[in-house]
This record gives C-alpha cells, sequence and structure tokens, in this order.
C-alpha cells in the first residue's frame, strides 16, 4: 500500500503530485483540511481548484476539513456528486489492512472528541488517524515558540497508541516526531508518502 499525503493546499493547485503518483504507484490520496485560502497574497483563490486536480488524478481522495473550509455540509455534498472523494470527519474506514479514521476542525465540540475516540479505539494498533489538528507537544510549535495543538489529542496518542497520525494547520511545524510509539507528522504543505510493507509503515517526504 502506497498512500500519498497531504494538507493544507490553501487554494493552490498542487501539480507536483502528478509526478509522484506515476513515479510510486500510489493506491490513494490521504488529505488534512484547508483546501480553502486565507486570502494572503501568495496563495490560491477558491476552494474547489485543489479539489478537483485531485479528482482529475484517478484515485481515491480520503479527506476531512480544516478550520479555514467551508462548513461539513459542503464536502458532504462534494462527496455525492463526485465519487472518489470520501469525506471522513468522524469516519472509519478501511484500507488495504489499515483503518483510517478521521477528525476535522472540532474546536469547542465536545462530541466531535468522543465520537473520534470511540473509532480510534477499535483496532488502535491497526489505525492511521487523519486530522487537521496536531496534539500538543510534538510538531505543533508556532513561530513564537509555544505549543498550540490539542492536548486531548495528545491523551488520545497516548492511551491507544496508533502507528501513525497524520495532520496539519501549524504550516511551520510541517516535520515528524513522536509520541512513544506512534509515528507523529505534520504534512502541512508537504508530500508525504506512506508505504505498508511486511506490516510495518514507513513515511518519507518526497
Amino acid at each position: 500500500m502506497n498512500l500519498l499525503c497531504s494538507s493544507d493546499f490553501h487554494g493552490l493547485v498542487p501539480v507536483q503530485m502528478e509526478k509522484i503518483i506515476r513515479e510510486k504507484k500510489i493506491d490513494a490520496i490521504l488529505y488534512g483540511g484547508d483546501f480553502s485560502p486565507h486570502g494572503w497574497d501568495g496563495e490560491g483563490e477558491s476552494t474547489e481548484a485543489p479539489m478537483e486536480f485531485l479528482m482529475g488524478l484517478g484515485l481515491p481522495v480520503f479527506s476531512v476539513f480544516g478550520n479555514i473550509d467551508p462548513d461539513k455540509s459542503f464536502f458532504e455534498e462534494y462527496e455525492r456528486s463526485h465519487k472518489n472523494f470520501h469525506f471522513i470527519h468522524l469516519k472509519r474506514v478501511k484500507l488495504k489492512g489499515y483503518y483510517i479514521v478521521g477528525l476535522g476542525d472540532f474546536y469547542f465540540d465536545s462530541y466531535a472528541l468522543r465520537t473520534f475516540e470511540s473509532l480510534l479505539k477499535q483496532k488502535p494498533e491497526k489505525t492511521i488517524v487523519l486530522s487537521h489538528y496536531p496534539p500538543r507537544g510534538v510538531v505543533d510549535k508556532v513561530d513564537f515558540g509555544a505549543h498550540v495543538g490539542s492536548p486531548e489529542l495528545r491523551r488520545m496518542i497516548e492511551k491507544y497508541k496508533p502507528p501513525l497520525f497524520l495532520c496539519g494547520h501549524i504550516h511551520e511545524a510541517a516535520g515528524m516526531g513522536k509520541l512513544g510509539n506512534t509515528q507523529v507528522v505534520n504534512m502541512a504543505m508537504r508530500n508525504i508518502l506512506v508505504e505498508s510493507d511486511n506490516g510495518e509503515l514507513r513515511v518519507s517526504l518526497v
């Protein structure tokens, strides 16, 4: 299983993905939210442009939504009209022997956290988490030095120990870290390859 993973396009079309897909024989794309531009200089102009580009690649796309994106109804409607787009906020899907559990924008939503935990605790050892937000204390440091990730997500990682936690949101913290045996990857504006080989997950920047 080869997964191409990214987050935080902010209106820009990720044209480099096309070459990676050809070279790496990708099975599916995982996306951590924030298709939409902030409106700052240098960003793209629309939410739909990167989404339509991904649809044109012909692969299944599993996505959550970010804090800059439209609300859930926008993505639910998009899913209904695009057969290879799968909106998995607060859902659990099986993919090539692993489960993908999605969590998008959830701040101040205790129901979302409870639902997410109920999904995560089912076979956590075979679960890849796709979250917009990072956990507190790893790949979550902003420019002025503070850790701004979610303490609730950190607690759940430490409790259930999934092998891989994918996130975005904090652009300047993009990179890889660990919480116990869980690999935590902030993929904001990066292309990350996840490969499964004999039950082990390998993660690399491409």
